[in-house]
């Protein structure tokens, strides 16, 4: 791989602290959910046939670098660690502050890549030479259920549960066909909580505002954990490169008080900001947009 690729830069950045690498299909969106129900769109020409393969073996270069540091670095591992040990301390901080015991105490957060790790999962796909994790892509390796519990991920909701805090898993997988799938695999890993009423997914509406908002009136929320912009009640969905880091700017004095980010340098929304319609561009088009951005 080219030292120049986008993956490779964003890798290293990720190591000081970034969030941010290659393209692949934004997951979190309503057209490009994971594992949705909607039908691929049908490829009917040998040259759409080799243009597919061209992008699906582009994105598998450019995020390489990204998953081989979620794979095997000793900084990936300590940042997972880094999350939830921030988490619980704020956790054990709620639940001694008589303030919050108004209503029960809840805590918010994301699955994949948040608590669970579809790492492997997605370096098979590249090593295969296919980077583009659509929806279809998406729900077959769900209902594998072979996505795995992330670093201190199984210590830590366990004992969230054991101070009396509830935890609400509030994911974009889409539930009419990966819910069974989902809890089965949830509890398999020892995640407590797994059931209907805690177990959030996508259902009309990828924006995960309206699932906040509904816990909100029932609990006092005292932390929102996630690997992407969105996964937390700011305000990002749909807003512009330029818009979503400074509404992030906007809320700097909320991460590692209420906010906990983990690192995702393989999928989310930043990389559908990069440029309108970004994942329907060509490999060339989407080097154009890559390099443009690494000099500036």
């Amino acid at each position: 791989m080219k030292r120049s690729s986008l993956a490779w830069y964003v890798a290293v950045a990720c190591l000081g602290g970034s969030l941010f690498v290659g393209p692949v299909v934004q997951a979190d969106s309503p057209t490009t959910v994971k594992a949705s129900s909607i039908v691929p769109t049908t490829v009917t020409t040998q040259a759409e046939q080799a243009a597919l393969k061209q992008k699906q073996q582009y994105q598998a270069e450019t995020e390489t670098m990204g998953l081989l540091w979620m794979r095997t670095s000793a900084e990936y591992r300590a940042l997972a660690y880094q999350g939830y040990n921030v988490a619980m301390n704020l956790v054990k901080m709620a639940v001694a502050d008589p303030s919050h015991q108004r209503k029960p105490l809840a805590i918010v957060l994301d699955a994949d890549e948040t608590v669970v790790d579809n790492t492997k999962l997605m370096g098979e796909s590249i090593a295969n030479g296919n980077g583009r994790f659509d929806a279809p892509w998406w729900r077959q390796a769900v209902h594998q259920g072979k996505s795995q519990a992330m670093p201190g991920a199984v210590e830590f909701l366990n004992e969230v549960h054991k101070q009396g805090v509830e935890i609400f898993y509030v994911s974009n997988r889409y539930a009419p066909v990966n819910y069974d799938a989902t809890v089965q695999n949830f509890k398999e890993l020892g995640f407590p909580s797994v059931d209907k009423d805690h177990v959030l997914l996508f259902e009309k509406d990828s924006d995960k505002q309206p699932r906040f908002d509904a816990i909100a009136k029932k609990y006092s929320v005292v932390l929102y954990m996630g690997d992407n912009a969105g996964d937390f009640p700011i305000g990002t969905k749909g807003k512009t490169l330029a818009e979503r880091n400074g509404i992030i700017d906007a809320h700097k004095e909320d991460f590692g008080t209420t906010f906990v980010v983990f690192p995702n340098p393989a999928y989310g929304s930043w990389v559908s900001a990069l440029a309108k319609g970004y994942q329907n561009l060509s490999p060339e088009e989407q080097k154009q947009v890559n390099n443009q951005y690494l000099q500036q």
